[in-house]
């Protein structure tokens, strides 16, 4: 089963204010097996936060995330999201031979933003 999370808020490239909270907001989905969570880093997959996993509407539905996260400082940051199936299985951070077509691609979301 592929386990995908998507982060949908902000975008990519976003400016924000710092020393304001970050608001994530996303998607994930496990095909029939559902999402147990999903976690988001900062640091590079260094350290994880848990995020607010909604229940899926139903069996196969995608469901609705959202986490609320403070920027430390200043800078550029890669915000990572990864989803754990109710099976246990996270995630991978890369995909191995990974085609060019994108087929099957589940690895981590990630989206670049700027704390100014």
């Amino acid at each position: 089963h592929a386990r995908q999370s998507l982060i949908t808020s902000p975008k990519s490239g976003a400016m924000l204010d710092f020393g304001k909270t970050l608001s994530l907001r996303g998607h994930a989905w496990a095909g029939d097996v559902g999402i147990k969570e999903v976690q988001v880093s900062i640091d590079y997959g260094a350290t994880w936060q848990k995020a607010n996993v909604q229940p899926p509407k139903n069996r196969l539905a995608w469901q609705h995330w959202s986490a609320q996260i403070m920027l430390p400082k200043k800078g550029y940051y890669e915000v990572w999201a990864r989803a754990t199936d109710a099976n246990g299985t996270t995630q991978p951070m890369v995909i191995p031979a990974w085609n060019p077509g994108g087929y099957l691609n589940n690895a981590c979301h990630r989206i670049a933003v700027k704390a100014v």
